[in-house]
């Protein structure tokens, strides 16, 4: 399942796109490591930082090779986005490579997304240094509302790697939740107005909202 497989008509189609424009930008970099879900539900998303010492192209070629692996990967400059894993594979992203007694494989039932991020070391530990680009909120804004709409994913399954795992993993540091969460919410709601309520992710909160966008 991807973009827009299930989306009907020329026009519907159009409409969407124009939403989800970064999207049209990710490029495959295929990879390695990966494993069958086997019967396990789809039912997360995870985002992740990379804490780089190296580069963003060698940063996304680490995690097409034998050790870890991701779904998808989005540097932080205009256009750079890549996918690695295809959905329907286990990728190796959120597991419990150290074996912790309280932490557990998220592996087969999650989706991950690696946004390049600076390792804090580059910054000499200077933790307010470290944050990510316009690119990266939309693009993973828009990413993040086409996986939850096809595959029916909960806004509360969409999880930080340190949530899940908070004994070996800090990121994504610094990680704008409600910047992400507005830019979602006005994905769904744009959406939802434009093409049907199907495009709805969540129920409409009574209240003010954000004003509809004109694509």
């Amino acid at each position: 399942m991807g973009l827009m497989d299930d989306i009907g008509d020329v026009a519907r189609k159009a409409v969407y796109l124009a939403a989800v424009r970064n999207l049209l930008l990710i490029k495959k970099k295929p990879g390695q490591h990966s494993a069958p879900r086997g019967a396990t539900v789809i039912d997360e998303i995870v985002l992740h930082g990379t804490e780089s010492k190296g580069t963003q192209e060698q940063s996304a070629d680490s995690l097409t090779g034998m050790g870890n692996s991701i779904h998808y990967f989005i540097g932080r400059d205009q256009g750079l986005a890549y996918s690695i894993i295809s959905e329907d594979l286990q990728a190796v992203h959120a597991g419990n490579p150290a074996h912790h007694p309280t932490v557990q494989n998220h592996n087969p039932r999650s989706i991950g997304i690696e946004m390049y991020q600076q390792d804090i070391s580059m910054f000499k530990g200077d933790a307010s240094k470290l944050d990510f680009t316009d690119w990266q909120y939309d693009t993973v804004a828009m990413l993040v509302y086409d996986i939850r709409r096809r595959r029916k994913i909960a806004r509360n399954m969409v999880v930080g790697h340190n949530k899940i795992n908070s004994i070996d993993r800090a990121d994504p540091r610094n990680f704008d939740w409600a910047r992400f969460n507005s830019k979602v919410d006005q994905l769904s709601w744009t959406l939802g107005k434009l093409l049907g309520p199907e495009f709805l992710l969540d129920p409409i909160i009574p209240g003010p909202l954000m004003m509809i966008r004109s694509w």
